[in-house]
Parts: structure tokens; C-alpha cells; sequence
């Protein structure tokens, strides 16, 4: 099973740290306080209603039927320290890599009632060649349910240790081969969260959203927090609005970002992106 660590326990963050370099994934228990993820989950519901109209006005959802790409607002009155610079968190990653991490991603998804079992896949690919075992780990995900996570609406489902099991291929999809021969050797599980717990997983731990059969979004804030020196995510500088740097800055994370004073488009533009990437691909098949 996924290991569980509350914040507190004496040596908490190298003991989390070794459980995601062995098992690819951990969750700190009650990591995060109650009121910013009640007033993160009341302001991503009010965006959800938004997105799911803006898609209807594209055909629909351009991803897998009702997973969203959906992240928090990057507003100052709707980014917190304990959330996008949690000090457990960020303890852990340090002893994972030995040195200052970096935030390389800020955003999200959401699950929505109705949705579809996703393909296996994972969020970032292997760097040894085919036929080398894997690398030790370099990034992870940091994974948020502000309103908790159960079978009812959609618990991610996970695959632990599979980050020690390198995938190659152009896409960052999991072959239908390899998950058969991986299932007999360490079965996935759907771990369950409450508001406050923290999932932390490598980005390449193979991963699947599943159906949410409750009767409201599943939403999940994801950061990615980088080595110090992973130089395929460094440099990608993220927009954040005027403000938020009493929040982000100060707590011995290189945060990549730009405090800006125009919009950011952080609701509609992901998917605008991926819908014109469909369409390309579309194009040119």
C-alpha cells in the first residue's frame, strides 16, 4: 500500500522521501490546514462551471470525456503558502534530491461526474537509454485534493514502484503489454485522501484518472517540484499575479516565476492550447 506519513512523526521527511524513491509515491497526512483548500475548492467549483462552458463552445472537452485540465487561480487572494510552498513538502523534496528544488508546474485537473477510465500513462519520461534501469528520481508531483479523494469520486489510481520500470516511446502513454505483465508483479491501488493530506509521486509512476461517480467535481491542484539540476524543466517560467510573492518567495524553493500585472489566462488557455494541438495532429493525419 502507499505509505502514509503524518507531518509530525520524527524524521517524517526523510522517511517520505525514502518511500517515493522506493514505491515512486507518499502522502503526507494532514500536511495543509483547512481554510485555504475550503476557499480554493468553493473558487475552482465557480471556474469548472466556466471551463465546461467555454468547451461546449469548442465541440467539448478536447482531453479524455470529463478530465479537465484545471489549476487554482495564480492570484494573490487564491495562492497560499501552505499549499504552493508547503514546508513538509518541501523538506521532502529536499532530501529526495539532495538541494534546492524548483517549481516547475502550477496547475491542475478535475474530475467530473461521468468521467472515463484514462489511458495509463505517466507525467514525465525516462531519462537512461532503453536496456538501462531507471534514474533515481528527479521530479515529483505534488498532488492536492482540496475536497479529499475516495472511490466515490474518482481516487487516482497508482501503480507503485512502476517508476523503476522504464517506458520509451515518443508519447508518455504506458503500452497495453506492459501494463499485463505489470500487474501480477505489484497491483495498482486507488489510495484515499482527506482535505489536508498531500499525495507526492515521481513523475514517471505510471497514473490513471478513473470514473468519478459522485455528483460533484473531483478537483486536484498538481505542482511539480524539481532537482536543482534537471535541466528539461528549468527555465520554464511560471506567471503569477502581482502579490503572490509574499507567498512563494522566501521558502528555499527557486520558484521560476514572473509577478505580472496583465490577465493570465490560466482557466481557458490550457485547453485552448491543447484543442489547436488536436487540431494540428488532426491535420496532419
Amino acid at each position: 500500500m502507499t505509505a502514509t506519513i503524518q507531518r509530525l512523526e520524527p524524521d517524517a521527511a526523510d522517511r517520505a522521501a525514502q518511500a517515493v524513491a522506493e514505491d515512486g509515491c507518499v502522502i503526507l497526512e494532514g500536511a495543509i490546514p483547512a481554510a485555504p483548500l475550503a476557499a480554493l475548492r468553493r473558487r475552482m467549483d465557480r471556474d469548472t462551471v466556466d471551463l465546461l462552458r467555454f468547451c461546449a463552445t469548442i465541440g467539448g472537452n478536447p482531453r479524455e470525456r470529463g478530465h479537465l485540465q484545471q489549476g487554482p487561480p495564480p492570484f494573490v487572494d487564491y495562492v497560499f503558502a501552505e499549499v504552493a510552498m508547503n514546508g513538509y513538502v518541501n523538506a521532502l523534496a529536499r532530501a529526495l534530491f539532495g538541494g534546492r528544488p524548483q517549481l516547475t508546474f502550477y496547475n491542475g485537473n478535475t474530475n467530473c461526474p461521468g468521467s472515463v477510465r484514462q489511458r495509463l500513462h505517466m507525467d514525465g519520461r525516462h531519462d537512461t537509454a532503453p536496456g538501462e534501469p531507471a534514474a533515481p528520481t528527479s521530479a515529483v508531483v505534488v498532488n492536492i485534493p482540496p475536497g479529499g479523494m475516495d472511490d466515490g469520486n474518482g481516487a487516482i489510481e497508482l501503480w507503485p514502484g512502476s517508476h523503476r520500470v522504464p517506458v520509451h516511446g515518443e508519447h508518455q502513454g504506458v503500452p497495453p503489454d506492459m501494463e499485463a505483465e505489470r500487474r501480477p508483479t505489484r497491483a495498482p491501488e486507488n489510495p484515499q485522501a482527506v482535505p489536508g493530506d498531500v499525495l507526492v509521486r515521481d513523475v514517471r509512476l505510471w497514473h490513471r484518472g478513473v470514473p468519478n461517480r459522485s455528483a460533484r467535481p473531483r478537483h486536484m491542484i498538481a505542482l511539480i517540484l524539481s532537482g536543482p539540476r534537471d535541466d528539461e524543466r528549468s527555465g520554464r517560467t511560471l506567471r503569477f499575479g502581482r502579490g503572490c510573492e509574499s507567498a512563494l518567495e522566501g521558502h528555499g524553493v527557486d520558484t521560476n516565476a514572473a509577478y505580472v500585472d496583465e490577465p493570465v489566462d490560466y482557466l481557458f488557455g490550457p485547453t485552448k492550447r491543447f484543442y489547436r494541438y488536436r487540431l494540428s495532429e488532426g491535420s496532419r493525419g
